[in-house]
């Protein structure tokens, strides 16, 4: 299991995941670097249809309508939840 980064700001907005979730959801993108910089983010993985493509969602535990990211398999939203040092409770 990895163990949770220690981000900065500086940090946090270079990862690839940051730079990609500004590119596809600017209006969202400070919510969501307020949640990654949490010490303890939880996150849930879900699959769901909701925007009309089958997707793998990556959910914050506390705000459940925030995704964190969507991606085409399960076993993207763990490497990605895992790389961010988020940790999965469900």
């Amino acid at each position: 299991m990895t163990t949770k980064a220690t981000w900065t700001q500086e940090t946090l907005e270079q990862t690839p995941w940051a730079l990609a979730f500004k590119k596809d959801a600017p209006v969202s993108y400070v919510t969501a670097m307020r949640y990654a910089l949490e010490e303890r983010l939880q996150v849930f993985i879900e699959h769901t249809t909701e925007s009309g493509e089958s997707q793998w969602v990556i959910r914050v535990l506390d705000d459940p309508s925030f995704w964190m990211d969507a991606v085409p398999t399960k076993t993207a939203a763990i490497q990605i939840s895992r790389e961010m040092g988020w940790k999965i409770v469900r």
